[in-house]
């Protein structure tokens, strides 16, 4: 059913009020003479419904509905493959020394296993980049195959495998 005020009405007003009314005058009568019409007093109301027709119901009910129940994700801790795979080559060698119990040597390995500075604390930028490189590799392969395109870890998490992300 079209709602709103027909064209017609629009025009019988603009013909009453003649060419110097405002929009709003002509809108205003077009309504009066739309809200008199025999047209405006059929639409009106709802008219599926039936007057005299309404149920009377001897009791009312009262229904409680159940809440939602959340569901609680417990965190567990997760080990990320990528990452690590991209940080154990720096480390592996100062953790040896440690190990060992020297702790200097153990220094002067993280620094150049991991920072590219030798023992005469001269920087080697081809010994960091090549050091450096499996970590970013590591860090994009978990971002993107772990992540958003892929999904693989909500994947892994879905079929409960624990410990192990990508």
């Amino acid at each position: 059913m079209p709602r709103g005020l027909p064209a017609s009405y629009i025009k019988k007003a603009k013909r009453e009020l003649g060419k110097g009314a405002s929009w709003h005058d002509i809108f205003k009568r077009a309504w009066e003479l739309y809200k008199g019409s025999k047209v405006y007093k059929a639409v009106s109301g709802n008219p599926t419904k039936k007057k005299g027709s309404r149920k009377k119901s001897s009791k009312k009910r009262s229904v409680s509905r159940m809440p939602k129940k959340k569901r609680r994700y417990s965190r567990k801790m997760t080990i990320p493959l990528a990452p690590l795979m991209g940080v154990i080559p720096m480390v592996q060698k100062p953790i040896e020394a440690l190990v060992q119990g020297n702790f200097n040597e153990a220094v002067e390995r993280a620094k150049w296993n991991i920072l590219g500075i030798n023992r005469e604390n001269q920087f080697v930028p081809q010994k960091f980049i090549a050091n450096i490189t499996p970590l970013i590799i590591g860090l994009l392969v978990h971002k993107f195959v772990g992540g958003s395109p892929l999904n693989l870890n909500r994947t892994l998490a879905r079929h409960k495998i624990p410990i192990i992300r990508i």
